[in-house]
């Protein structure tokens, strides 16, 4: 019975959402690369993939935010995490090119294979860009962030790499469908 009430409830508010004027809430899914290099080799590297759930909200064609969380499993490497984006650029909200930029705050969790540890956090500032374009209430998107590595190179020390500070971004191609 309650699955019933769970599908007519839904059947409702997509319904209502069908009628009512659009706003810019943008909800998504996408497709998730990271790689930190030089790294041990439990971290994920450009061939791994994993995928994005976010969300959305330009403020206006200027500013926008935007909040992802995301998991990789692949080959035997596990990263969960999310990460919030301050957007400002062009289009953000209206039909057409978009291009933006801003600064980023993540927050992660990898699956470590050394001795002594069975998981790290890291989290820490990056910047992002992105480019992408909308198409009615579809929106289609390439963005990729650059984090401050601090949390990675110490990571890399306690694995025994040598003292190199590595180079750190997650990058995403993302679709999302405007409410």
């Amino acid at each position: 019975m309650s699955g019933l009430r769970l599908w007519l409830t839904g059947l409702l508010i997509s319904s209502a959402c069908a009628h009512a004027e659009p706003t810019n809430f943008r909800v998504g899914v996408g497709l998730l690369q990271t790689d930190t290099s030089p790294a041990a080799g439990y971290f994920p590297d450009n061939h791994d993939q994993g995928y994005t759930l976010f969300a959305e909200m330009p403020q206006s064609e200027h500013t926008a935010s935007r909040f992802l969380i995301y998991r990789l499993d692949d080959n035997g490497k596990q990263l969960s995490g999310y990460e919030t984006q301050l957007m400002w650029g062009w289009g953000l909200a209206g039909p057409g090119l978009r291009l933006y930029t801003g600064p980023a705050w993540h927050y992660e969790k990898l699956k470590l294979q050394r001795p002594g540890a069975n998981h790290q956090v890291f989290n820490g500032w990056g910047w992002q860009l992105g480019i992408g374009v909308q198409y009615q209430a579809i929106t289609l998107d390439l963005a990729a962030t650059v984090r401050d590595n601090q949390d990675y190179h110490h990571e890399n020390k306690r694995a025994g790499l040598d003292d190199s500070r590595p180079d750190t971004y997650i990058s995403n191609l993302l679709i999302s469908y405007r409410f």
